[in-house]
């Protein structure tokens, strides 16, 4: 009896002790995490004729856009564009050039929204993050093996198992121009937009290819998943030049980038315990 009574109260003990890896990992990590603003746009010069964003509707439309980043007070703002030493000291000439001067000299949303906000909020400078895929390699080769195997359905998201995108189901031109382009942005960062165009990477570009034969010295047996693959390398470069720029004492960070970059990056920053993603729908819908 003595010794079952031991073997329990040892049992207990162990049971009451943890190792510091073994801590609740917010205990681990304190609370403070750092804010994550993720905006997904158009990109402004890729319009027809007719869109200029620098007509008087839209450059007031993007002031209020302006306004409502402002609000959420990032401490750095970041820009799809390579940090690489020749771009990098051709945007911060750039916009040490804007904040000198007030003049924009580019129509692009990096200049438009990037470089607003971050003269507004008084940074020294813009924080670059893109990094090179290659999604056109890819996907030339995933649409000749289509074509050549019959498998279209899987392009043009009709066969079973694809999913299709929000902005194919909508004249997205007419939205554009009857919208402002405050309105236009905010739908684009809608959840159905931004769920089914990630979709469309998981679902439909990973269907393109063999199935029944895998030949690892051939990669077009899998040409449809080396899309998405690439896709996410890309991506995944893209959060890691973020964070390898900070210096974890910030409260908050901003990124304007092109919308389908958004639902990656963003699990990303939501795995992260040292950051909280603020929905965009949250504060870009006020």
């Amino acid at each position: 009896m003595k010794n079952i009574l031991r073997t329990m109260l040892l049992f207990g003990l162990l049971s009451s002790c943890t190792t510091p890896s073994e801590k609740p990992l917010q205990q681990q990590e304190g609370t403070k995490k750092i804010k994550v603003y993720l905006l997904g746009t158009f990109h402004f010069t890729q319009t027809d004729s007719t869109y200029n964003v620098l007509d008087d509707k839209h450059q007031k439309s993007i002031q209020d856009l302006c306004d409502l980043i402002v609000l959420q007070k990032p401490n750095k703002v970041f820009i799809e564009r390579q940090p690489e030493f020749e771009f990098k000291n051709k945007y911060d000439s750039l916009f040490t050039n804007y904040v000198q001067t007030d003049v924009l000299k580019g129509k692009n949303e990096m200049y438009q929204v990037g470089f607003r906000v971050a003269k507004t909020l008084k940074h020294p400078k813009v924080y670059q993050c893109d990094n090179p895929g290659q999604f056109g390699h890819y996907y030339r080769k995933a649409l000749a093996y289509a074509k050549e195997n019959n498998q279209m359905q899987f392009v043009n998201a009709t066969g079973k198992g694809t999913v299709i995108r929000e902005d194919d189901q909508v004249n997205e031109d007419s939205l554009m121009h009857n919208s402002s382009l405050l309105k236009y942005i905010q739908w684009i960062n809608s959840d159905a937009v931004m769920r089914t165009s990630h979709a469309s990477y998981v679902a439909n570009d990973v269907l393109i290819g063999s199935k029944d034969y895998y030949n690892y010295d051939d990669d077009d047996t899998l040409i449809g998943a080396q899309i998405t693959a690439d896709w996410y390398r890309r991506n995944i470069m893209i959060y890691t030049k973020m964070v390898n720029q900070l210096s974890y004492n910030e409260d908050a960070i901003f990124l304007i980038i092109g919308a389908d970059h958004v639902p990656i990056i963003k699990h990303l920053f939501n795995s992260n315990p040292h950051f909280k993603v603020i929905e965009t729908t949250k504060w870009l819908n006020k």
